[in-house]
């Protein structure tokens, strides 16, 4: 027997079909021609979650013959935005999607925004399984995990936003290992390269593909990681699952893992009827066979590790079943307020009566933050003003919690 045989028994085993990596099956053909399928994507155009999907679509279009795919992109509130269109969607088969599995913090949660329940989705598929990892600037003395415990002052490292999966792990670490990590939100894409290329930050916390492409270049370094496959030509790196030794820290870093695990996934709504269900995960099954789809992955240097059917569901559902402390040190981190930073900078753009402005910090960085009318203090010359007296080309130093969020203080020469 093959190995892509041995692979394929195994992928499709969870919906008891048989697929030939030859061609998609006739039942798939018939249910879909001529139907068009959405495939939600919960980011926005562009990165690895846009692309993983955007090859999902086409080569599951491409083996269920006479369907068409079309990807529509709805980021927003961390994947959750768009997990709520794929879950309220009708459960006709049409309509399917993928996000990042981390949104199950906000189900742990009970986030009031996170209005899903990922156990009674249909599952799909996974494509991969990449490790949750810890990426550092080359030239920082941090050379694995345990480096920064020891470290007197406080590391400061990269984030898109409070609530992020990267937020929520990170925190968590802090707590169970005794690191003091310093979060710095609005980096998003290869913003966070850029920071730690200035020295603005140390690191960041991510995906292997995600950050990959930094250390292959020279500028970057992996500290830890937790979960998923490790790709070989990264060397050995320090492995969360063997520095875990309390029960505490076997939790937290096998919810991590959990992430790492179901990466990349395809769901649609709840209660998709059968055969249309079972069709979707053939043609996923057959897709992540085809040998096209394969030399284009690698091309790429994606990982593609996939597995199809309630098999990926099961992992999910049980990754929501948290013992009470490791819920309760996730409250803690969704209460926390991150601190807040200064930073000096000259106003590029002043925006709607001053509501919104847009600067550059002394790296060259160009950064946004919204002006509350009651809330946001604005000095100028040493004078208390108004946010309608703020101009272009002022240079100020502005106190918020990171790109895009609120100025608690606008103060300007």
């Amino acid at each position: 027997m093959t190995s892509s045989t041995r692979f394929l028994g195994r992928a499709l085993g969870g919906i008891g079909l048989l697929v030939l990596a030859t061609g998609p099956v006739a039942a798939a053909s018939d249910l879909y021609k001529g139907r068009t399928v959405t495939y939600i994507v919960t980011t926005a155009a562009g990165g690895g979650y846009d692309g993983y999907g955007r090859l999902t679509a086409r080569f599951m279009e491409k083996h269920l013959p006479g369907s068409t795919f079309v990807v529509v992109n709805r980021p927003g509130a961390g994947h959750i935005l768009g997990t709520n269109l794929l879950y309220a969607a009708k459960p006709d088969g049409l309509t399917i999607g993928s996000f990042n599995a981390g949104i199950i913090y906000s189900q742990i949660l009970k986030v009031k925004s996170a209005r899903y329940d990922l156990s009674k989705m249909s599952w799909i598929g996974k494509a991969a399984a990449e490790s949750r990892t810890i990426v550092v600037d080359v030239r920082s003395p941090y050379k694995n995990f345990l480096d920064f415990q020891k470290a007197k002052e406080p590391v400061p490292m990269a984030i898109s936003g409070i609530g992020s999966s990267a937020y929520m792990e990170l925190n968590l670490l802090s707590k169970v290992f005794g690191t003091n990590f310093k979060l710095l939100p609005g980096y998003s894409g290869n913003d966070n390269e850029m920071a730690m290329m200035r020295g603005e930050v140390i690191g960041k916390m991510g995906s292997t593909g995600g950050q990959g492409a930094f250390v292959r270049s020279g500028r970057g370094r992996f500290v830890l990681r937790v979960g998923g496959d490790w790709p070989k030509e990264f060397g050995p790196v320090m492995r969360g699952e063997d520095i875990a030794k309390t029960p505490l820290q076997k939790s937290v870093i096998t919810l991590i893992a959990s992430q790492a695990d179901m990466f990349r996934v395809t769901a649609g709504p709840p209660e998709i009827r059968k055969d249309r269900l079972d069709a979707l995960r053939t043609a996923y099954g057959a897709a992540f066979m085809d040998p096209e789809l394969l030399a284009e992955a690698k091309k790429l240097k994606w990982n593609i590790t996939p597995l199809v059917g309630d098999v990926v569901g099961k992992a999910i559902t049980a990754a929501l079943d948290q013992p009470p402390e490791i819920i309760a040190m996730l409250k803690e981190v969704q209460s926390a307020k991150p601190s807040d930073i200064k930073v000096g900078g000259s106003l590029t753009q002043v925006l709607r009566g001053g509501r919104q402005i847009v600067f550059k910090d002394p790296g060259g960085k160009e950064l946004k933050t919204s002006v509350s009318g009651s809330r946001t203090r604005i000095e100028i010359a040493g004078k208390e003003s108004k946010r309608g007296a703020l101009k272009a080309g002022m240079a100020c130093n502005v106190t918020f919690k990171g790109n895009g969020t609120e100025a608690s203080l606008i103060a300007c020469k």
